[in-house]
């Protein structure tokens, strides 16, 4: 059977003068421009079902194309994703939603599958509870098991939208069933009218679920007794609910991935008062009635009933290891972050769903992060290649260049390809291997590799410029390493150093999670003149942290000054680069700190007459 071809239903298409625009937002929007004539018709015509060879026939019949180029055309718009073999069938129920699973790259057919095969328990059927099923529900989750051993009253109608006024009385998961059942009458409910009041509820009810809401918070005992049950029967279960005027989703506990209960509980607010549960566990204020509002809930309950789908359907979920604290006032989104603790019984557990985690746990190395961001994606790239490459001028004959620290080589083969030869240092061999695989492709200079420390290498060589890049902060005395540059310098040579900026290593962002990324606030200057180790975190171009402890050491401008004077050098020059306001636009997160505060230093030495030989 021929297959059918379509434009994608989703995607809007407009003729703007000579140019198409197909798609609203990224990823999916592109423009042609200067798109031919004939094109917007072309367009027109697969609004609807059609087969290549309906399309060779429209085109020839059509247009001037010739058979070739109507080949050409149809595999771009193949190749292209603009048009797709179609699929849809307006008069499925899941229609609309197989559609936004085709936007998100994941094949709605299968997801479809998916979701049917799963069982999803939701332990509390009240303002969360009740929205999260119905929504899980809607969109075809095969089985839902929900609890409660309340009845329905007047003031839960602002909420809980499942319910109707003539309920009223009515136990909530009998009557959650019939309007379920109504909603999606192929799908398998099954209620329990029980209250929490121990494991036994998870031991008795939800021991064969996929995944577990709860949207209740007491007992107290509660989130220990949904723990211990994940643990056992290797279930993932979300928190969902408010925290006065903030709406609460997550963390998402996979029990084997994530940081359990166990591992976080002692980061809430009263634990630093005391960590003695009988206190804990008892509210004195014993006509406490916690506040709740539709909108709010409404906003939770659909974030979280779309991190289960997404949990289920193995795409990344946000909340995972993470909880998500929603501003009902301002929108602002805040996110605390749990991780694992090393001695916790979850660490023994078995992962029962590894594929759909997104981000592991496990700390990457320097170098890995090295590897994966220095070329375009970090502070070097973008201030201090340039200034760099400003400062090394290239002599008439041979040059001679000495990168200590050279990382991957992003400045080592660009001043090879200038026509230096350059003598790479560093102690990673992996970033080494990256350097030498990109070295193939020199088309003037040379790169020589050396692995190894600058404080113990021997080198038998002199050198036009040494250039020595956030090295000298990782080594706890540098008097002997910079005599040993003097000594490895030309009489007329030039050293470039660059440190990470003693205010920046002085001090640390203030920084809150909102609106969909990290915002900084204000930087805090805390220890200028307390020279010494210091232990520091890595963040990436997003802000999130990366590496949480790096061992440095702090010295003030004063004491690098001091040093490089001792060592026999004169400073010729000293600068603070600052980036390009194009930097803006390509890595906010990355302008928002440089562009605020100085995050390098970089000293142009030169030998003081009487070291000269």
């Amino acid at each position: 059977m021929e297959d059918y071809y379509q434009l994608k239903v989703y995607s809007r298409i407009h003729k703007l003068q000579n140019n198409i625009a197909i798609g609203s937002m990224p990823p999916h929007a592109l423009v042609i421009e200067d798109a031919p004539e004939y094109l917007s018709d072309v367009l027109r015509f697969f609004s609807s079902k059609k087969t290549i060879k309906e399309a060779e026939v429209y085109l020839s019949e059509n247009t001037n194309l010739s058979s070739k180029e109507i080949n050409l055309l149809l595999n771009d718009l193949m190749e292209n994703e603009i048009i797709v073999k179609s699929n849809y069938d307006p008069n499925n129920r899941y229609s609309r939603h197989s559609l936004y699973y085709e936007m998100i790259d994941t094949n709605a057919g299968d997801a479809q599958k998916i979701l049917a095969e799963k069982t999803v328990g939701l332990v509390g059927m009240g303002g969360i509870g009740s929205n999260v099923a119905m929504n899980l529900a809607a969109a075809g989750v095969g089985k839902l098991i929900f609890s409660d051993g309340d009845t329905i009253e007047i003031s839960n109608l602002t909420r809980q939208y499942l319910y109707k006024e003539n309920q009223v009385g009515q136990s909530k998961v009998e009557s959650a069933k019939k309007q379920l059942q109504l909603l999606n009458s192929e799908i398998e409910l099954i209620p329990v009218c029980e209250s929490i009041s121990g494991e036994e509820l998870f031991d008795n009810h939800f021991s064969e679920c996929d995944f577990v809401v709860l949207s209740a918070d007491s007992p107290f005992f509660i989130h220990e007794w949904i723990n211990n049950a994940a643990l056992k029967y290797g279930f993932s279960y979300s928190n969902a609910g408010y925290i006065e005027t903030y709406g609460a989703i997550g963390p998402l506990v996979i029990p084997g991935e994530t940081a359990c209960y166990e591992c976080y509980k002692d980061k809430g607010d009263l634990y630093q008062f005391s960590d003695n549960k009988a206190e804990l566990s008892v509210n004195l204020n014993e006509s406490f009635q916690a506040p709740s509002y539709g909108p709010l809930n409404a906003m939770v309950s659909s974030i979280q009933a779309n991190e289960v789908i997404r949990f289920l359907l193995g795409l990344k979920t946000k909340t995972s290891g993470k909880r998500l604290l929603i501003n009902s006032e301002n929108y602002k989104i805040h996110e605390e972050k749990y991780e694992k603790k090393n001695n916790c019984l979850c660490s023994d557990i078995k992962c029962k769903y590894p594929s759909v985690v997104s981000v592991s746990n496990s700390e990457k190395q320097l170098h890995e992060v090295y590897i994966e961001e220095r070329e375009s994606d970090s502070f070097n790239s973008i201030l201090l290649d340039k200034t760099m490459s400003k400062l090394v001028k290239m002599n008439k004959g041979e040059t001679k260049i000495l990168d200590i620290g050279c990382a991957t080589g992003e400045q080592a083969l660009h001043f090879a390809n200038k026509g230096a030869k350059v003598t790479a240092v560093d102690i990673s061999n992996d970033m080494l291997k990256v350097l030498d695989k990109k070295a193939n492709n020199i088309n003037a200079g040379s790169v020589k590799t050396v692995l190894g420390n600058i404080e113990s290498i021997e080198i038998n060589d002199k050198f036009n410029y040494i250039l020595c890049n956030n090295i000298l902060d990782y080594l706890p005395e540098i008097n002997n390493t910079l005599r040993k540059l003097n000594a490895l310098l030309e009489n007329e040579g030039t050293l470039i150093i660059t440190i990470p900026h003693p205010i920046k290593d002085g001090g640390g962002w203030r920084k809150e999670y909102y609106n969909g990324k990290w915002n900084y606030e204000e930087f805090i200057l805390k220890d200028y003149f307390n020279e010494g180790s210091i232990e520091k975190s890595r963040e990436d171009k997003n802000g999130e942290t990366v590496i949480k402890s790096i061992k440095t050491y702090h010295r003030t401008t004063e004491t690098y000054f001091n040093s490089f004077s001792d060592a026999g050098f004169k400073i010729v020059s000293l600068l603070e680069p600052q980036p390009i306001s194009r930097v803006s636009e390509t890595h906010p997160i990355l302008f928002e700190k440089c562009s605020r505060i100085p995050y390098f230093q970089v000293f142009v030495l030169k030998k003081e007459d009487r070291y000269a030989i």
